[in-house]
């Protein structure tokens, strides 16, 4: 009788690198994969927020005679009196984060805003929760991340902040929209956007703002938008509808982390791109400001 010996192989050490490496591929893969599914759930309820905020506006307007939420959060006062803000539009003011001197609107002067800021603003009553003024992909610690527009709701124009009439070629966009009547094109006029304010606590005061005409020597970006999703910003529509407006170039992202970079930026955002980088991503955003009513200055 033969007996036949049988020899147990085991994996080489090649085989077992080979094993390991498409392991840990297989787990990057895995790992990417759940980081963008948790990405995308974050920005559609970051898009919820948005559509709470624009239906916030309407329903706003119905219970008062049609007039829309104010953007401004602070109160504008000036030596001239019959700019300052009446106490009808204080009354719109969506967020009321303005300073005061018992501290219960803000953390401290300038500061990140407090609780109250936006339970007493007016449009609380229709959001009900504190947690509807946050993106879920907002990594700051402040309270609220989204801004409304500044052209849209607003009694005099552009903020109603008549300062603006002293900027060249600003004068001609003071276009009064208290009501939703005025909005001609509410379907493609942004209510609300993402902000990433990096002024000192990151308040995101008053409305969102970038200069209309595109026939100066530079852009004007007065506020910058939030770019918690790479190369998108949620937005709303006055209408209710949202929408996600994509980037197609470099200059204003790249402009952004240069703020966001600089722990000592306490000025406004406000950015004059002379190199016109951002021009793309510049007339996608200042065509949804006012279409309608702004007209020619705003076509191709």
């Amino acid at each position: 009788m033969s007996i036949t010996k049988q020899t147990k192989h085991g994996f080489t050490l090649i085989e077992l690198l080979v094993v390991i490496a498409i392991i840990g591929i297989l787990m990057s893969l895995a790992v990417t994969g759940i980081g963008l599914m948790l990405t995308r759930t974050k920005a559609t309820k970051d898009l919820t927020n948005h559509k709470a905020i624009s239906a916030a506006s309407w329903t706003h307007s119905l219970d008062n005679n049609g007039r829309l939420l104010s953007p401004r959060t602070q109160i504008h006062d000036d030596t001239n009196d019959a700019f300052d803000s009446s106490a009808d539009q204080i009354s719109r003011f969506w967020v009321k984060s303005y300073d005061d001197t018992d501290a219960t609107r803000l953390e401290y002067a300038d500061g990140p805003e407090l609780a109250l800021a936006l339970e007493d603003g007016a449009a609380f009553q229709y959001l009900g929760n504190i947690n509807s003024y946050k993106s879920p992909l907002d990594p700051t610690a402040r309270l609220r991340s989204y801004s409304l527009n500044a052209f849209v709701g607003v009694e005099y124009g552009i903020d109603d902040a008549p300062g603006t009439f002293d900027i060249p070629g600003l004068s001609e966009f003071f276009i009064p929209t208290m009501t939703a009547s005025q909005i001609p094109q509410p379907s493609d006029t942004i209510a609300s956007i993402s902000e990433d304010d990096r002024r000192t606590g990151g308040p995101n005061w008053n409305g969102w703002l970038l200069h209309p005409k595109n026939d100066m020597p530079f852009l004007v970006w007065y506020d910058i938008p939030a770019f918690w999703v790479p190369n998108e910003v949620g937005t709303s529509n006055v209408d209710g509808s949202i929408q996600t407006i994509k980037l197609t170039t470099q200059g204003l992202k790249d402009r952004w982390e240069e703020i966001i970079a600089d722990p000592q930026n306490t000025g406004f955002n406000k950015w004059n791109d002379t190199g016109r980088t951002s021009e793309d991503d510049y007339n996608r955003f200042r065509k949804k400001l006012l279409p309608g009513r702004i007209g020619s200055i705003l076509d191709d």
